[in-house]
């Protein structure tokens, strides 16, 4: 039994190797690292050595669980830092962590900001260009409120809906800018740590991604808590 408490809040289940962050050995010991997908389908393989103490805490989780070092990791918008442990749906809380995580690659800073390659500030609609980790969320059918769903105990699953958090009407304000990008048949986006919102849209074969705009956490669900 891990001696971290249980994240009980949004965590994501299965997804893809460029949505998430993970520790990994590099040349002089763990580093973070990112796959970056680009939009012309390029894979950049990026890590940093400037998170010592984020690896720390990922790592950490992980002894302590008796599981091996290394692996993958998400922040969330409340830069909460939770690990999944392996072989369970279980999440557990490693702590929070404030600073940045920006990747250097050829000439490139690659993060979660609202910001194209150049640096330039992106507006809602635009392509998101930045990585992919984030915190998934569902805009209802109907366009008029958020949900998430968690697992509370084994074999029982909770949907958690902003309207009930914030009331319906604040719920419907904030989700009408996820549906002036989703349209009123819902669908599900991403909040990542910089609390920058972006969604899959699917156009034809291909599947691209949309920056949404910025989360305002006064109007958001409450901060995930741990048990025990």
């Amino acid at each position: 039994m891990s001696k971290f408490p249980k994240f009980m809040g949004n965590c994501p289940k299965n997804v893809a190797k460029d949505a998430k962050y993970r520790i990994k050995s590099g040349e002089k010991g763990p580093v973070v690292a990112l796959t970056f997908r680009t939009t012309d389908d390029e894979r950049w393989y990026m890590a940093t050595e400037e998170h010592p103490e984020l690896v720390k805490m990922v790592n950490q989780v992980k002894l302590d669980a008796g599981q091996a070092p290394n692996g993958s990791f998400y922040i969330n918008e409340y830069k909460q830092v939770i690990v999944p442990a392996v072989g369970s749906s279980n999440y557990w809380l490693a702590g929070k962590y404030e600073q940045p995580l920006r990747f250097e690659f050829e000439g490139k800073i690659i993060s979660g900001e609202p910001v194209n390659l150049e640096g330039n500030p992106l507006s809602p609609g635009d392509t998101w260009v930045g990585p992919h980790p984030g915190i998934p969320y569902i805009l209802a059918a109907g366009g008029n409120d958020i949900k998430f769903h968690m697992q509370i105990r084994p074999n029982v699953e909770k949907e958690v809906k902003l309207s009930k958090a914030i009331g319906p009407g604040a719920a419907k304000s904030v989700a009408g800018a996820i549906r002036a990008i989703r349209g009123f048949s819902g669908g599900r986006f991403y909040v990542n740590e910089f609390c920058s919102m972006f969604t899959p849209i699917q156009e034809g074969w291909e599947t691209n991604y949309i920056y949404v705009g910025q989360l305002d956490l006064d109007k958001w669900f409450p901060a995930p808590h741990s048990g025990s």
